[in-house]
């Protein structure tokens, strides 16, 4: 019997995707906004990605967008819980190795950490 050698987070496209999230007690969309604000003076986030933004949403999901350096790209959702409140869900994808996933990973939780910390 072959045993699969998938490595965990890796894509059919050979890239590598990751994710973080927070819940808050924001509603969704004070979050989104909250978050626009934060990653538009973090320097950590503008140190990942490259270009303009891009927001966007529906009554179940706000959706920011950005092109990250190297090919990668970056999605944060803000979508709703239960009882009115939001969580944020930071979606790193096209790392291009499996040792760039948990780095990447690791700076999002901080970044989602520093986040929070000023909500």
């Amino acid at each position: 019997m072959a045993t699969s050698s998938r490595i965990p987070g890796r894509r059919p496209d050979g890239t590598f995707r990751t994710s973080v999230s927070r819940s808050t007690s924001l509603g969704m969309e004070a979050l989104m906004s909250a978050w626009t604000d934060f990653a538009a003076a973090n320097e950590d986030v503008r140190g990942l990605i490259v270009g303009d933004v891009e927001v966007s949403g529906t009554e179940n999901r706000i959706t920011w967008r950005a092109k990250g350096r190297d090919g990668e790209s970056v999605v944060v959702i803000s979508e709703p819980k239960k009882n009115g409140t939001a969580a944020l869900v930071v979606q790193h994808l096209g790392a291009g190795t499996p040792e760039r996933n948990p780095e990447v990973r690791e700076l999002w939780r901080t970044i989602l950490g520093d986040f929070a910390g000023g909500l």
